[in-house]
């Protein structure tokens, strides 16, 4: 469980959160710009930081599980990663971007 904690800790302090901040400073080059830029378009493409994003809560759970549990044997550990990871994977396939597919742009203000 511990080797959980630090997966799921490592996971969400690196991969989502280096996705975000990255995001963050292209979003803002491209309101500097006027416009969508091709770097944005194919960094919010990224399946992986979506993937583990949506991976959070579902690790949590598990997380939770174990702790107020305390199985005995391997089989909830083995349930509750399978369903954490099909979770995870319907979110990322099944939930539309909060943005649309064809980017917009951005009109300044005068």
């Amino acid at each position: 469980m511990i080797l959980l904690f630090v997966i799921e800790f490592v996971e969400g302090n690196t991969v989502t959160r280096l996705y975000f901040m990255r995001l963050r400073r292209l979003t803002n080059d491209a309101l500097a710009q006027g416009g969508v830029t091709p770097e944005l378009t194919r960094t919010r493409q990224e399946h992986l930081p979506t993937f583990t994003h949506f991976l959070d809560i579902p690790m949590l759970l598990v997380l939770v599980s174990l702790g107020a549990i305390r199985p005995s044997t391997w089989s909830q550990f083995s349930i509750g990663m399978v369903c954490a990871l099909t979770v995870a994977t319907a979110l990322t396939l099944g939930i539309p971007r909060l943005y649309p597919s064809v980017p917009l742009t951005y009109n300044k203000p005068n």
